[in-house]
Order: structure tokens, then sequence, then C-alpha cells
């Protein structure tokens, strides 16, 4: 199994929900072995609304191109389209930001938006980084 850690949000009216349905949706096609609590944090441009924040460890036979796709899938259901991001509206955001033990989104992974869940749920990874060694 692949491990993976994964910024999920949402700016969204009902981002609360948007959140509830990406988690039910990845745990219905991957491993959820940890996820954070979900948390508030203000949108980068100071213009946008808020988001609703979460950071999950997932586990998955599918290597990271494959997991991409799913994700950005699963953003679609979720009720991301062009438009909405245009409009400055995130239904549904979902990143890898660290895969198989490497950050491979630096930037997201030194943002306020992912640190926090990630200080609630890194030990939990390390454990199985250390386990899979």
């Amino acid at each position: 199994m692949n491990t993976y850690v994964l910024s999920i949000g949402s700016n969204a009216v009902d981002k609360a929900e948007r959140l509830a349905f990406g988690f039910d949706e990845l745990r219905s096609r991957l491993v959820v072995v940890a996820r954070s609590e979900a948390y508030v944090t203000p949108a980068l441009n100071g213009r946008d609304a808020d988001y609703l924040n979460a950071v999950a460890v997932v586990q998955a036979d599918i290597d990271f191109d494959s997991l991409n796709v799913l994700l950005k899938q699963i953003e679609t259901l979720g009720g991301r389209t062009p438009q909405s991001k245009m409009s400055g509206v995130i239904p549904l955001d979902l990143d890898i930001v660290i895969a198989l033990g490497n950050v491979v989104r630096p930037g997201d992974f030194d943002r306020q938006y992912f640190q926090i869940g990630w200080n609630q749920i890194k030990r939990i990874w390390q454990n199985i980084n250390d386990s899979d060694r």
C-alpha cells in the first residue's frame, strides 16, 4: 500500500457538508488511516471566503498519478468547476502534499492551512512510515 497525505478544503457556503462529502468519497475508495479535525483558515488572497480545512493520511494500491486523477474526479463530484474557481468559490479542493514519504507540494506543506492539520496527525504518519522501513 502506498501512503499519501492530503490537504482537503472548501470555501463554499456549505463548506462543512462539502468536506464531509469529500471524506465520504475518500473512505469509499481508499483507506483513510487518520484525519485531522476540521478548522478554519483565511483565504490566501484575503478576499475570498474563509476555508474549512483538514488533513488526511490515506493508503491506496494506486500510484501518484492515478490518485491525482481520482482526487480531481472527487472534486468535480463535489461541485468544483472552472467557473467556480474563477468566481473564487472552491467547493472542494483535494491535493496530495506528501507522497511516499516525499513532500510533493512544498508551498502547501509550509502554509498554515496544511500545518494546523498536519501537526494533529503527523505522528500517525511517522509511525506508518517507520513501519514501512
